[in-house]
């Protein structure tokens, strides 16, 4: 019998999906704020929110600094983190190296939709060797804004050829959940970063991809508002 809706697409966050950032992010953002003399506030929060870099300056730490400046300490933070994945590696989440295995002998569509530098992204999938598992890639630098407008998400599917209803997005942050609905998307959340109580939109949820099957997940898909 063939199956009651195409099967979905997936799009991946990057930060506490597929890579466990957020130590090296919590350490960047602190060494920035301190070689600027700028107070930072909960970076555990910081670290994991999901907002490009500019946006995490200006609209959470409220740094008195201009638009111009914000983007350079923004490039100075995601340096040094790129610097220390350049010298240490990084991990990857539990459980997800496998889970793309199984997609990609699945045939399944998969893209990166993250609201990371470029840069980021690339060394990331370079660092855990996935550069050939993701169809499409997109980065907070590809659209005009982050999340939680729909963006990245959109631009994503348009990578792959697939229709916004067909695709599912695996996040871990409010911004992201909100983000994948806002594309006509569903969203897979792992509590990787955020506690259950603060992924409550998500229209799943589990702790991480440890023994969860891409055919498992394809099974509890429904298009969003079928």
């Amino acid at each position: 019998m063939a199956p009651a809706f195409p099967i979905p697409a997936f799009l991946f966050d990057l930060d506490g999906v597929v890579v466990d950032s957020n130590g090296l992010h919590v350490d960047s953002w602190k060494e920035v704020a301190r070689r600027h003399g700028f107070d930072c506030p909960d970076p555990e929060h910081i670290g994991k929110c999901g907002l490009r870099t500019n946006a995490v300056i200006r609209d959470l730490l409220r740094w008195p600094v201009s638009e111009e400046e914000a983007d350079r300490i923004g490039f100075e933070k995601e340096e040094l983190y790129r610097e220390w994945i350049r010298q240490d590696g990084i991990r990857a989440i539990a459980g997800v190296q496998a889970f793309l295995v199984e997609t990609r002998r699945l045939g399944i569509p998969c893209a990166v939709g993250s609201s990371a530098p470029r840069g980021n992204v690339d060394l990331c999938l370079r660092a855990l060797d996935l550069e050939d598992v993701f169809a499409a890639t997109v980065s907070g630098a590809d659209v005009a804004r982050g999340k939680p407008a729909p963006d990245i998400f959109l631009k994503a599917a348009e990578g792959l050829g697939v229709a916004p209803a067909h695709c599912l997005v695996f996040e871990d942050a409010p911004a992201g959940i909100a983000a994948a609905h806002a594309a006509g998307m569903r969203a897979f959340a792992l509590a990787t970063s955020h506690a259950r109580d603060e992924l409550g939109d998500a229209d799943f949820l589990v702790p991480d991809f440890t023994g969860l099957a891409p055919r498992s997940v394809q099974d509890r898909w429904t298009p969003l508002g079928a």
